[in-house]
């Protein structure tokens, strides 16, 4: 068969010229056929990770069986630069250890003895004491069963009488004799918060708690009194949340400090829309920003709001400090991190999603993507292990470098490899390219027991914000988002110390008016309350 090639050499003169141009349109539409198939592929899978983020499971969990059946069936197609290794470090990996299951115990768990109780007996009539033999029965026992009560929010109004006193004999004598005075004195009542408000620190931090805690916008704080039949206004709660936001400066000042004194630290980001604030539209997108930090047992979580997401925000945070800093890809923390005082630690969770989004329509665990998951799923078994093992940072760093690195010098070699011969523009290129650019600040958490393989603990301390922020939406104005970033790190350095917020709120609203110096406030972080706390109930 002659080729279209030989038809046009063997031609000359007019019809050559057209043949070459028949040629020549030909391959042009080949090409366009060819580029149009790889964005309708490209669009068709933006197209399904969109259906999936609208309707689909948000989890990047995936069933061990999957991960075994797949391990074993292409595992080794796949890796062949690297068979061996696969073979003796992922294998050994994946065997999980034989336990016995601890069968849990069925039925209704006990209510808990630290509530108040209240006895109500019940017996038997005098004539039903009386036995069939005719003698009065004894009684032998009972028969206990509880219920849990519940009372519904009661107000109380604290009047406060402030005796005043004054000396009879100067006020005649200064009728007589204006040099002498009349004496005049008046008891004084303890300090408040917020000066000449009918708010106590209980109501004021209950509305607190409610906002910031529950989630209840301050429009449905407002037809709950009313339902006690008080009226108290939105605008009245408000404004008490401004002046709040004011009085914990000092204290929430003292706490962000203390995240620069320990060297390990995270941060992460979220948006906040805010309506009026200067030079900028109400759809403008605004950011809280959360830093966390502190040791195990006195955790410290920091909200800013900011106008933007400058890489300047984080670098003026951390100004000074030295040690890690889990963060994530965003290029607004590589300066940062580049720093020679800091560690940088990127997110393997990040690194995950990006391949689980590369995988094929339908979530099949399958491809280039597939793998990367699959060895990504053995990093977090293993650290998943070490945790159930409650294991001390020196143990968890001799694990990790006898069984997770061996696990990332496959990965490195599997991706180097693939990056060669992917679409740099695919959906698995990107992956594979975010993954790659990244690598230093992604093994890092094998050189310390201490760090973390992702960002997740950061994302978690977030996420109180984010599920607000779906209640009430919006700031109002500036000095509302900072009012609401200073308020959630109070509650959620609270929580993070498992110091009850409410209480916790309530002691520090009490003693706020006191404080004047540094030691004051201290004694005010959420470690310190809880001693106290707990001394007094005990």
């Amino acid at each position: 068969m002659i080729s279209l090639e030989e038809i046009v050499k063997n031609t000359s003169g007019e019809t050559r010229k057209v043949l070459e141009q028949f040629v020549h349109e030909t391959a042009e539409v080949i090409k366009e056929k060819r580029r149009l198939e790889k964005a309708n592929e490209y669009y068709s899978h933006e197209n399904g990770l969109l259906r999936k983020k609208l309707y689909g499971a948000s989890s990047e969990k995936q069933k061990a069986s999957d991960i075994q059946e797949q391990l074993d069936a292409d595992l080794f197609n796949e890796f062949e630069l690297c068979a061996q290794l696969v073979d003796s470090e992922i294998t050994e990996v994946e065997e999980p250890p034989v336990t016995t299951p601890i069968k849990k115990r069925s039925g209704r768990k006990p209510l808990p003895k630290h509530l108040p109780r209240k006895v109500i007996e019940h017996d038997l009539t005098t004539d039903e004491k009386i036995c069939e033999c005719g003698q009065e029965m004894e009684c032998i026992g009972a028969n206990v069963s509880e219920q849990l009560d519940y009372q519904p929010a009661k107000l109380t109004v604290i009047e406060h009488r402030c005796k005043k006193y004054g000396c009879e004999s100067c006020n005649t004598a200064n009728k007589t004799n204006p040099a002498i005075k009349a004496q005049l004195k008046a008891a004084s009542k303890p300090l408040q918060l917020l000066p000449k408000s009918i708010a106590s620190a209980s109501l004021l931090s209950q509305i607190v708690i409610q906002k910031f805690c529950d989630h209840l916008p301050l429009y449905r704080q407002e037809t709950i009194f009313k339902r006690l039949s008080i009226k108290l206004s939105r605008q009245t709660m408000s404004e008490w949340m401004l002046k709040l936001g004011r009085a914990v400066i000092p204290l929430f000042n003292c706490l962000q400090d203390k995240v620069l004194d320990y060297d390990l630290a995270y941060a992460d980001e979220t948006t906040i829309q805010v309506l009026n604030e200067p030079g900028r539209r109400a759809q403008t997108k605004s950011y809280i920003w959360c830093f966390m930090g502190g040791p195990p047992d006195e955790r410290i979580i920091i909200y800013q709001y900011h106008a933007s997401r400058k890489a300047e925000i984080p670098e003026t945070f951390f100004d000074g400090y030295q040690g890690a800093l889990h963060c994530d890809g965003y290029a607004g923390y590589s300066k940062l991190i580049a720093k020679p005082e800091i560690t940088g630690i990127n997110c393997m969770a990040h690194v995950r999603r990006k391949f689980m989004d590369a995988l094929p329509n339908g979530n099949k665990m399958k491809g280039v993507s597939g793998q990367v998951v699959r060895l990504i799923a053995q990093l977090y078994k293993i650290e998943k292990s070490l945790k159930a093992q409650q294991a001390v940072p020196q143990t968890i760093l001799a694990t990790r470098h006898e069984k997770s690195k061996p696990i990332f010098e496959v990965l490195k070699k599997y991706l180097d490899e693939k990056s060669r011969c992917v679409p740099p523009k695919s959906k698995i290129g990107e992956a594979i390219r975010y993954t790659l650019k990244r690598w230093p600040y992604l093994i890092t958490y094998l050189e310390d027991g201490r760090y973390e393989i992702d960002n997740n603990r950061c994302e978690r301390a977030i996420k109180p914000f984010v599920m607000g922020r779906k209640a009430w939406l919006f700031a109002n104005s500036v000095h509302g988002a900072h009012t609401s970033a200073r308020l959630f790190s109070l509650i959620e350095t609270a929580k993070a110390n498992e110091c009850d917020p409410a209480e916790y709120l309530n002691y520090i609203f009490e003693k706020l008016p006191y404080c004047q110096s540094i030691d004051d406030y201290e004694a005010l972080t959420p470690w310190e309350v809880k001693k106290v706390i707990s001394d007094f109930k005990a």
